[in-house]
């Protein structure tokens, strides 16, 4: 093992290069001082993203859009800012271990090591299997065969295997006559819609344990969603939770038409040809759990911070801070954003991740600026959601307001977040 990121220049660690994690690295690479430097370490080699997958699933033509170069993240000369690629093994108070990717252009042999002064947690959450790159089997597939998963090898993170993954599900979504998409959220409603809008002739179902879609939000928006189901033709189902129990493999029934079928806890009976579990999100934050435990809420798995974003690990010899009262940690150095952190109530999206990041990256340069730490407050909960290939509604602000509109795109203008990524569509499409 060797540790090629020790040397007299203190290194902050970004862990994890989506929404948040990224902004983070971006906005620590352009604050820093000299004698500092950002790595950023991300298993994928593209940045993705996610809110454009579940079209990319359904519609074709525009996977590319989906992934996005990391090589500008710094701008065109990072100087002695990274981007490594790889995935951590294990976290310890001031050095991580990861495993190189096996696409990195030299990868070296055995795990490696980062050691930092800083470090922003940002390793999201497990996504749900229709979305899940890195599943442990391909939701797509017409059978669950793992020895079709082996021949074909396993995930590794490159662009062309996501793109890969977006090609069979267009595929397999094509082919069959009939869906049932379980969970209401955000992701469930996006490919409910754009089933139904690109395909009229399949029977789409929704299945949703609540009585209200998007709870959250207003109620307006979950009559606006049921409205523009009801004119698809989305069958919705409410208030009736699926037993996943007829989900498992050893429990797989098929009716007479060769139609997978599932139950709801009260023992309804749902036929379809493929089920897309759209539920289930879970946050990534095993690492953090063994370095320490008390960091993480034993119910929800989230790790616990303080309102600076700094991991809430409370020791009684630390003294808080005048400006700060109650907010002490035993681990000052370590910040947790996004969907893997007890943001106070916020919701898990890209733009709260975004408005973590930049908190944890003021506070990071905070006390090497002489600067007070500043605290985060969750905004009110905001959405731009997608109800079919042109239509979408938007809540937004503290008045909740809602606007809708026909004027969406195909690929739901997936190129204008390549900027953010210090990318542009047209001259970085072929890295």
């Amino acid at each position: 093992m060797t540790t090629p990121f020790v040397s007299s220049t203190k290194t902050v660690l970004v862990m994890g290069g989506s929404y948040g994690g990224r902004t983070a690295a971006k906005v620590l690479a352009k604050g820093l001082p000299e004698g500092y430097r950002v790595v950023l370490l991300e298993r994928n080699s593209h940045a993705n993203h996610l809110y454009v997958i579940p079209r990319f699933c359904v519609l074709g033509s525009h996977e590319s859009k989906a992934f996005i170069p990391y090589n500008y993240l710094y701008g065109p000369d990072p100087v002695v800012h990274k981007v490594v690629h790889g995935t951590a093994t294990r976290l310890e108070p001031n050095r991580v271990t990861y495993t190189p990717a096996s696409y990195s252009p030299d990868p070296a042999k055995g795990n490696q090591t980062i050691e930092f002064d800083y470090m922003v947690y940002a390793l999201g959450a497990k996504l749900p299997g229709p979305i899940d790159f890195w599943g442990a089997k391909d939701v797509y597939e017409k059978q669950v065969n793992f020895e079709n998963e082996e021949a074909r090898g396993r995930f590794n993170g490159t662009k062309p295997a996501s793109i890969e993954f977006l090609q069979r599900a267009q595929i397999r979504l094509k082919g069959v006559q009939s869906v049932l998409v379980v969970g209401g959220g955000a992701l469930g409603i996006q490919f409910a819609t754009d089933l139904k809008d690109m395909y009229p002739q399949k029977q789409i179902t929704l299945l949703h344990s609540r009585m209200q879609l998007l709870p959250k939000f207003p109620e307006k928006m979950h009559n606006e969603i049921t409205k523009t189901m009801h004119r698809l033709g989305v069958s919705l189902i409410l208030g009736q939770r699926l037993d996943l129990g007829t989900t498992l493999p050893d429990n797989t029934e098929y009716d007479e038409k060769g139609r997978r079928v599932v139950k709801t806890e009260s023992g309804k009976r749902i036929c379809a040809d493929l089920v897309l579990l759209c539920t289930g999100q879970a946050p990534n934050t095993a690492l953090m759990r063994d370095l320490a435990p008390q960091a993480v809420d034993a119910n929800t798995g989230l790790v616990k911070v303080l309102r600076t974003m700094q991991v809430d690990l409370p020791h009684s010899t630390f003294v808080a801070q005048d400006e700060m009262p109650n907010q002490v940690t035993t681990m000052p150095h370590i910040y947790a954003i996004g969907d893997a952190a007890d943001a106070f109530g916020a919701i898990k999206a890209g733009h709260t991740a975004h408005s973590q990041a930049e908190i944890a990256s003021r506070n990071i340069l905070a006390p090497i600026s002489g600067s007070p730490l500043v605290a985060y407050e969750p905004g009110p909960p905001a959405i731009k959601l997608s109800l079919g290939m042109r239509h979408r509604a938007t809540i937004m602000g503290a008045e909740q307001t809602m606007t809708v509109g026909d004027d969406g795109k195909d690929d739901l203008d997936a190129p204008s977040m390549w900027p953010y990524v210090g990318a542009d569509f047209e001259r970085d499409r072929d890295l």
